[in-house]
């Protein structure tokens, strides 16, 4: 046989058989030798395919290698120039990667900084913790968010957000990556703006207190004024006398109402005003605006008239002395702006259903009307159409801007319709309550006040500074026949009540030596029984929330308005005494 493949040549050595002896079986021996040579070729072609593919294979991660590292280099300049600090924990809370933001803040290199804890930086100046107390289970999937401060090595206090997030990894919490922002420059902001808002709450509680002192220095004399009037009705007169009588009284409160005006401004402004829900007549309300205007309307030689639906509610539900402030505003400035022709209040019901009733009230005049391009601007506070209007008409400029805050929180609107040299027409409507009560309930302007019953038995303790009040109040007490003490302030009504059981303490708020909320408390801690369950009604020209929230805490019972009305007040002397006499 020629020469044979070194693999089978090592198989026949194996079987101690040579090559010369076995001719026998040559053609088996020629397959396998050619199965042999076979194998090489395969066994080449294979380890050719394997060097091709590991240069492909070489080429392929050399290119990723690149890859990667371009992508890192991306990534560190990025980080790099971040603000904010990309920081990485432990689940101890050691550093782990800190980026080159945590220089600039703290001052210190990250290669000093990297594996130690983050207590060691913050928490111990500022006793405040990043993490608190981690439950890592529990935080899994949230991110936490801390504010804390920060004193750094040159002793420069910071303020720093942290924000968090728990790292896992097959349910094994390897600790927590997240950034830290500086946030001092924030901070100051924020503190200016607090320091900003104290000094203007400060700022709006002197307005407040301005303005409370000066009501009451503005009311009380107005108030008298307002009470004489009221006594001087129940006096006989004659038929001349009353109307004049009733044409002060009327217009010392038309007066006070002006004044409220001004006043409730700051309250309308801040949104503190709240409306009165209480039965009142219309009627009474159009016959006080006929008696203060017909007179003006007179002067100025025109005609003033009040035209009413027919359908109108006797009796209505709601703010009276909203409404009567809007109409009175809104009438005045039409007598003021008409030099000649007429005014008209048109009074009429757009809508109504069983128990309320939507009502449109028109002002009409023929007066100077307004140019087109000022009707927006008349309703700003403090501005009138032009200067000259000011001059030669006076006033605040600030009726329609009270006018047309009062409608917006009754949920109205003030509407105009003006052509200049021709006249004006003012609108809005307001939804009413429609009310049970009869109208000959209602006081009438026009008549004298009517005669009261008795209240003998009766006792009062009257705490009061103002001599005209008490002048005031003194002629009702002794025409309803009841026993009554005067004191003059907080404290003198305190030992008042100790030494005599009353029935009622009426009880001025505004008072030296002890204003009368601080007196109430006083009376109601005495050890006297009676004094604990004493009525104490409050007497003052605020009605405002604050007050009727002090009232209450205070321990006091209820409020009497001033100037007071003689049947308010009557009706409680009435039901006290009553309840008396019943107990």
């Amino acid at each position: 046989m020629k020469k044979m493949h070194r693999l089978l040549r090592r198989q026949l050595k194996k079987l101690n058989l040579e090559p010369d002896n076995v001719l026998e079986i040559a053609p088996l021996l020629a397959q396998i030798e050619s199965a042999y040579k076979d194998y090489d070729n395969d066994i080449a072609h294979l380890e050719t395919i394997i060097e091709k593919s590991s240069l492909e294979l070489f080429e392929t991660n050399k290119k990723l290698q690149q890859n990667v590292t371009t992508l890192t280099n991306q990534l560190n300049r990025i980080v790099s120039n971040i603000n904010e600090i990309i920081f990485e924990t432990d689940i101890d809370g050691n550093w782990t990667y800190l980026n080159p933001a945590w220089e600039e803040f703290t001052g210190l290199t990250v290669e000093e900084s990297l594996g130690k804890h983050y207590s060691d930086f913050f928490g111990k100046e500022s006793n405040e913790s990043i993490f608190g107390d981690v439950v890592f289970k529990e935080l899994e999937d949230k991110t936490i968010k801390r504010v804390v401060r920060y004193v750094n090595h040159n002793g420069e206090k910071h303020w720093a957000s942290v924000v968090l997030k728990v790292v896992s990894n097959n349910g094994w919490y390897e600790g927590t990556i997240g950034s830290i922002v500086n946030i001092t420059k924030l901070k100051a902001v924020e503190n200016d703006l607090i320091l900003a808002r104290d000094k203007e709450s400060k700022a709006n509680k002197a307005k407040a207190e301005f303005l409370s002192t000066m009501s009451h220095e503005i009311r009380t004399p107005l108030n008298a004024v307002i009470g004489i009037s009221h006594i001087l009705l129940l006096e006989d007169h004659k038929e001349e006398q009353l109307e004049n009588l009733n044409a002060l009284k009327f217009s010392s409160e038309h007066l006070l109402g002006l004044i409220n005006n001004i006043l409730d401004f700051n309250k309308i402004e801040s949104g503190a005003l709240e409306l009165e829900l209480r039965d009142f007549s219309l009627e009474n309300i159009l016959q006080g605006l006929q008696k203060v205007f017909q007179q003006k309307a007179k002067e100025k030689r025109i005609n003033f008239r009040i035209k009413k639906d027919n359908e109108l509610p006797d009796v209505l539900k709601g703010d009276s002395m909203r409404l009567f402030q809007i109409l009175t505003n809104l009438v005045n400035n039409a007598v003021k702006f008409t030099e000649e022709g007429k005014v008209t209040l048109d009074i009429e019901v757009s809508s109504q259903t069983d128990d309320k009733v939507v009502i449109l009230f028109q002002i009409i005049d023929t007066g100077i009307g307004i140019p087109v391009n000022k009707l927006d601007k008349i309703f700003e506070s403090f501005t009138q159409a032009n200067s000259n209007t000011t001059r030669k008409y006076g006033g605040t400029g600030l009726g329609l801007a009270i006018c047309k805050k009062l409608l917006e929180i009754m949920d109205s609107k003030l509407q105009v319709e003006s052509t200049e040299g021709e006249g004006s027409t003012f609108s809005f409507e307001v939804e009413f309550e429609k009310s049970e009560k009869s109208s000959d309930l209602q006081p009438n302007y026009g008549n004298r006040l009517q005669p009261f019953s008795s209240l003998k038995g009766l006792s009062v303790l009257v705490v009061e500074d103002y001599k005209m009040n008490i002048l005031v109040i003194e002629r009702f007490l002794k025409k309803w026949d009841i026993d009554y003490d005067i004191a003059l302030d907080g404290a003198i009504a305190i030992e008042m009540a100790v030494k005599k059981e009353y029935d009622l303490v009426l009880m001025d708020l505004q008072m030296p030596v002890m204003n009368g909320f601080d007196s109430s408390r006083e009376i109601r801690q005495n050890t006297t029984v009676h004094n604990r369950t004493i009525p104490i009604f409050a007497l003052s020209a605020s009605v405002s929330m604050n007050v009727k929230n002090k009232i209450t805490e205070f321990g006091m019972d209820g409020h009497i308005s001033k100037p007071f009305n003689p049947s308010e007040l009557y009706e409680l002397l009435s039901s006290i005494r009553n309840k008396t006499q019943i107990g």
